[in-house]
């Protein structure tokens, strides 16, 4: 079976280029639980972008009297998603509500998802596009993945048709889902600092 592992220089380097010219929305209210879990920690931010967008929506009203699950986060569509650490992919799949989505088991109780992947032809909004350009080329499920390897690409499939292309980003913990946006915010901040201590322009 296929295996693609990315070497601790390849994620340095994606550290840096993550970081260049980074403009982001960050909503500066508390979150509502500080990421204190010992066995969760994300090495790297999800979205590989310089455009990215993201705010504390948890618990938000949705349609059919759902609740906010996750954290939307913003970037134009094709961008690249990557693992937040490392994992198993457990399900490549596709819903009517969430579209295209991975799933990636990192162990010790605690699972990440990311939703809305692309499903149209790059460059357009034709909604033909399939698994060929919602995951990475050679993601198959069960492969181990690194933190910062490339499993994904932004887009608006199932009920984001017609929103802004973004990432619905979601954890569960023993079971249990989980608000995101303080890891997020968590590690957005590292890679911010981790960039102006090596002198890398914001």
């Amino acid at each position: 079976m296929h295996r693609v592992l990315f070497r601790a220089v390849a994620l340095s380097a994606i550290l840096v280029a993550t970081m260049t010219g980074v403009e982001s929305i960050v909503d500066p209210t508390p979150a509502s639980a500080a990421p204190v879990h010992p066995d969760v920690t994300f090495t790297v931010f999800p979205h590989d972008s310089d455009d990215v967008g993201f705010s504390n929506s948890w618990g938000y009203a949705r349609s059919g009297g759902r609740r906010h699950q996750g954290t939307d986060i913003m970037s134009p569509k094709g961008t690249r998603i990557v693992a937040v650490a490392e994992g198993v992919v457990t399900k490549l799949g596709k819903h009517r509500r969430s579209g295209y989505f991975i799933r990636i088991d990192h162990g010790d109780g605690w699972f990440t998802t990311y939703m809305h992947l692309n499903n149209d032809t790059f460059g357009s909004d034709d909604g033909k596009g399939g698994t060929w350009t919602a995951y990475f080329a050679t993601l198959m499920e069960g492969d181990v993945v690194q933190a910062g390897q490339v499993i994904g690409y932004v887009g608006d499939s199932g009920n984001a048709e017609g929103t802004p292309p973004h990432t619905h980003f979601e954890i569960k913990l023993d079971g249990k889902t989980k608000n995101p946006y303080p890891w997020l915010k968590d590690v957005w901040e590292r890679q911010q600092r981790f960039a102006s201590e090596s002198g890398i322009p914001l």
